[in-house]
């Protein structure tokens, strides 16, 4: 089956999940959205899936975010929507019930770093630069980019504008209320070691051994059994004791 904007391949228990618009920095569309919806609903029942690994194509980035085009053609309706879409999107894919977790490299900002965030831990590239920067593009120079100079398409008349993709509640349970402040804050971007240091990311990888190392992490979750996987999955999300084994 195609999905638009995504590579996928499954081979050995291992779904290889790639945002593939390398031309565009990955940037997130809502075809790609629905593409995801869909894979994931695939996905989560198939006996030949016991793990799901996410990446961007290209050398530059894992995904940039929102891609501008969308952004700037959406109505103040739209704009309500599109929260929704991302928000539901990336939801469905923490709650499926194998593991999940993302391969990041390059940018991961704004609506990138939430798609990795709804994984269920990521590892990373020495290159990556990592950050929710929404603040940025409404702020006053030096600190607002180049492309909202002109305005920001995103922030409302009245009111204000957060990340909309489920940031502001996963970045807190990943690092710490804190360190999740002061990032969305300031809109910093973190580098590797900074992201490892603070528990952003489970673990860093060298350029020359990103690729070995991930395919590594992903053959050897993929060899579990997949009703433990799920079972895991489920009792460290919920917060649950397992008491008792099943009945004989």
């Amino acid at each position: 089956m195609s999905y638009e904007g995504l590579d996928v391949q499954v081979k050995d228990r291992v779904c290889w999940l790639t945002l593939d618009r390398p031309d565009k920095l990955n940037a997130l569309t809502p075809e790609m959205m629905h593409a995801m919806r869909r894979l994931f609903t695939e996905i989560d029942d198939d006996p030949d899936v016991n793990v799901v690994v996410l990446r961007g194509a290209g050398e530059r980035a894992f995904c940039a975010g929102m891609d501008l085009k969308w952004s700037e053609s959406l109505t103040k309706a739209d704009r309500i929507e599109q929260g929704r879409l991302g928000e539901k999107t990336f939801a469905m894919m923490e709650r499926l019930s194998i593991p999940v977790f993302a391969a990041v490299h390059g940018y991961a900002v704004g609506g990138g770093l939430e798609l990795a965030l709804g994984a269920d831990f990521i590892v990373a590239h020495e290159n990556a630069k990592m950050g929710l920067v929404e603040i940025t593009l409404s702020a006053r120079p030096p600190y607002r980019p180049k492309m909202t100079e002109d305005g920001d398409p995103d922030q409302p008349e009245f009111g204000g504008n957060a990340p909309g993709w489920g940031g502001v509640k996963r970045l807190p349970a990943r690092v710490g209320k804190a360190l999740a402040k002061e990032m969305l804050f300031t809109g910093v971007r973190l580098d590797a070691a900074r992201a490892l240091k603070i528990g952003l990311v489970n673990d860093v990888f060298t350029a020359d051994d990103f690729d070995t190392r991930v395919a590594e992490l992903a053959e050897r979750i993929a060899a579990m059994n997949r009703y433990n996987l799920r079972l895991v999955k489920e009792l460290v999300t919920g917060g649950y004791d397992w008491i008792e084994p099943h009945p004989v």
